[in-house]
């Protein structure tokens, strides 16, 4: 059996206040005398929990990201697992593409980019991304198989690969975010929605 280990309060309060002031003013935005002053913890606790300030900040981000890995988990498990039919489950499909999709996530997906960038520059960070980016993955990749038990997905697709294709086309609207002249929202749920036809 695992045993996995709570959190010391105050390393979770350090990591709580610093993911409201990334929040507020960015991941560069704020010092760790600012962190300090909001905590009400001392530098001696602050270094007794975390290597450096760096840690912190590497830490509150992966927090934040697994924030909106467990919002994706529960939404994709709600629609999927109550789902009862193909057409059913194209509808739901679409339903989930058209809320992430919109223009009020831009600030979410944008985020998560920068997330994943920012832990090139950290190898803890990189392996705890890792291992929680691999549970969205490995949730939507169960979902799958057992939708392909009921016969609702085509059973010659990969699941690992159906989640991550998901996972793509979805961040990857990022592009989107950024540019001049973004693509107009139904066309870009037309197209998911035909190729998710193909694949399901």
């Amino acid at each position: 059996m695992v045993v996995v280990r709570a959190t010391h309060p105050t390393k979770r309060h350090l990591i709580d206040t610093a993911t409201a002031l990334i929040e507020e003013h960015g991941a560069q935005g704020f010092t760790v005398e600012q962190l300090l002053e909001m905590s009400h913890i001392s530098k001696g606790s602050l270094y007794h929990h975390f290597a450096d300030f760096s840690d912190v900040i590497t830490q509150a981000q992966t927090s934040r990201f697994a924030k909106y890995v467990a919002d994706d988990i529960d939404l994709l498990t709600t629609v999927m697992v109550n789902t009862t039919s193909r057409e059913d489950l194209l509808e739901r499909l679409e339903q989930v593409a058209r809320a992430a999709h919109g223009p009020e996530r831009a600030k979410r997906r944008l985020d998560r980019a920068a997330i994943i960038s920012s832990s090139q520059f950290s190898e803890t960070g990189r392996v705890q991304l890792a291992a929680t980016q691999q549970l969205l993955t490995n949730a939507m990749s169960d979902l799958v198989r057992e939708l392909q038990e009921r016969k609702m997905i085509d059973g010659a697709v990969d699941p690992k690969a159906f989640a991550t294709f998901v996972q793509a086309y979805s961040l990857g609207l990022v592009l989107d975010d950024v540019a001049e002249t973004p693509v107009d929202q139904e066309a870009w749920l037309a197209l998911i929605g035909r190729m998710l036809r193909g694949l399901i």
